[in-house]
């Protein structure tokens, strides 16, 4: 998929980090700092983060797998972003397969996936011992798991 990108996508910098983990932290529930610092700049990928006039609240990641390409973490405050920063990141992998772990409870996930015809391969689920943490999942279009 070749798409041209929004002027708001943009890649994130080595500057950015600190930023980027706060959005992170927020969105997954807390501090992964050197997890992090290795997804954001591992072989094969690209981050992007979604900056507008109000700075950086989002960002998506997209890296090699085994066949084809997978996006995770895919954080967005709407569905108009996370289409954005879907199209950005989905243009790394023009010609091959792209991946998209999303959660179930986000019904805009599923519409964003829909939406680029996109079919399911597995279930997704996250699961928890105890209460599920209060979470935006309605930010979560996209899970970050290895």
């Amino acid at each position: 998929m070749q798409h041209k990108l929004c002027a708001k996508v943009q890649k994130i910098k080595s500057a950015d980090f600190n930023l980027i983990n706060i959005v992170d932290t927020k969105h997954f529930g807390f501090n992964r700092d050197p997890f992090l610092k290795g997804w954001l700049t591992m072989p094969e990928s690209l981050a992007l983060k979604y900056n507008d006039n109000t700075g950086v609240r989002v960002y998506g990641v997209i890296r090699k797998c085994r066949s084809g390409f997978k996006i995770g973490p895919l954080f967005a405050d709407s569905y108009a972003v996370a289409d954005e920063l879907f199209k950005g990141l989905s243009s790394f992998a023009v010609g091959e397969k792209a991946y998209l772990d999303i959660p179930e409870i986000n019904k805009e996930a599923l519409q964003l996936a829909r939406s680029y015809q996109m079919k399911e391969c597995f279930g997704y689920a996250r699961m928890y011992l105890g209460p599920a943490p209060k979470l935006p999942y309605e930010k979560t279009f996209g899970g970050d798991d290895v």
